[in-house]
């Protein structure tokens, strides 16, 4: 996974050979405009709307966090923490 492009769009270890023969499927998203996040938040705090967040891992934790996602071992949203 690569998250954010704004360093440049050329990863130095994209592994594109991998990619093509293991027929992967590289899927973006841009998640949404600044003023489509800026709407969002407004409406979360209006409402007191939240997400739900199923644990919280410090980063030295991550490879756990990603294993729930890969397991569907989750309900909400893994949170990493510096």
């Amino acid at each position: 996974m690569i998250s954010g492009a704004t360093s440049g769009d050329r990863p130095a270890h994209a592994e594109l050979t991998r990619i093509f023969f293991l027929e992967l499927k590289v899927v973006g998203s841009t998640m949404g405009s600044k003023d489509e996040l800026e709407d969002l938040l407004a409406f979360c705090a209006t409402t007191g709307l939240r997400p739900v967040i199923d644990e919280v891992l410090p980063l030295d934790r991550a490879r756990e966090g990603f294993e729930k996602l890969a397991a569907g071992d989750l309900f909400g949203k893994i949170v990493l923490t510096p």
